[in-house]
């Protein structure tokens, strides 16, 4: 039987003067309430446990990841941290001016060395900087809350699945790994967003399909969007990922050319959530 998701959400909207408001989708600005900031403590707090207890609880993934790597060639980097807490969360103060909530994929090899330990910092995250801080006027690094589908680690995400393959007897466990943790961190980005209002950027639909290894991430938030109030879900925008220019190019094909890079980023977004989450 689905699960149905009831709960009465204790956050209250991070209310401020939109950076840009289209067809009801906005964009905060300014520094986070009492409450909104709360949200995110709390948020910040329990994915940082979340990822402390499944390192303890899985700790044949070091030795898995290693073999993996040298399997695969990969003289470039070594495995440093198997699952990625975003250390970048550390530096949100109640100061912060938070305007979108982005998810990704997982951490790949740069996001998982010691010395960064934090999301989107690779090819992908250089794009996706560049890009909102050209076309919307947005500090990336500043004003993005980044999360991730899921904190495993893997130098591509499309290399989970040689990982599954490669794991023998701890398949079991780290097939319940991705999907507890897909399912966890759907459910953080669905409470940040109720937290703090504005937009969820839901970013990566390829491993989201019916098949895909994302699909415990798919069907938890598509539970969550169905929960929530109209409005709230139609802050919630899904888009191709940023690496290989994916977004750009399917943001330059989809855009109307009379409308602003906001108002576009709407319509391509929700059509993209209600394609992919049925919502």
């Amino acid at each position: 039987m689905a699960r149905e998701y009831n709960e009465v959400s204790t956050f209250v909207q991070h209310v401020s003067p939109p950076l840009a408001l289209s067809a009801g989708v906005r964009a905060l600005s300014g520094p986070m309430t009492k409450a909104a900031f709360a949200a995110v403590k709390e948020a910040r707090d329990e994915f940082r446990s979340l990822v402390e207890g499944w390192t303890r609880t899985h700790p044949y993934l070091p030795a898995l990841l290693e073999a993996m790597r040298l399997e695969l060639g990969y003289g470039d980097y070594r495995v440093e941290t198997p699952i990625v807490f975003n250390r970048a969360l550390d530096d949100i103060t109640r100061e912060a001016e938070i305007r979108v909530i982005l998810v990704a994929d997982n951490p790949g090899k740069n996001e998982q060395k010691a010395e960064n330990r934090s999301y989107l910092v690779g090819h992908s995250g250089k794009l996706a900087e560049r890009w909102f801080a050209e076309k919307l006027a947005v500090d990336f690094r500043r004003e993005v809350l980044i999360l991730n589908k899921t904190p495993v680690h893997s130098p591509k995400t499309a290399e989970l699945k040689r990982l599954l393959a490669l794991s023998g007897r701890d398949l079991p466990a780290l097939e319940s790994l991705l999907s507890e943790s897909q399912v966890a961190m759907a459910g953080l980005a669905a409470r940040l967003h109720l937290g703090l209002g504005g937009i969820l950027w839901i970013s990566g639909l390829g491993e989201l399909r019916k098949a895909g290894l994302f699909r415990a991430y798919r069907d938890e938030l598509a539970l969550r969007l169905a929960s929530m109030a109209a409005k709230e879900r139609e802050g919630v925008l899904a888009f191709n990922h940023f690496s290989m220019n994916q977004f750009a190019i399917e943001f330059r094909r989809k855009a109307d050319p009379g409308l602003g890079a906001w108002e576009n980023l709407s319509a391509i977004g929700r059509a993209n959530r209600q394609r992919v989450f049925g919502q």
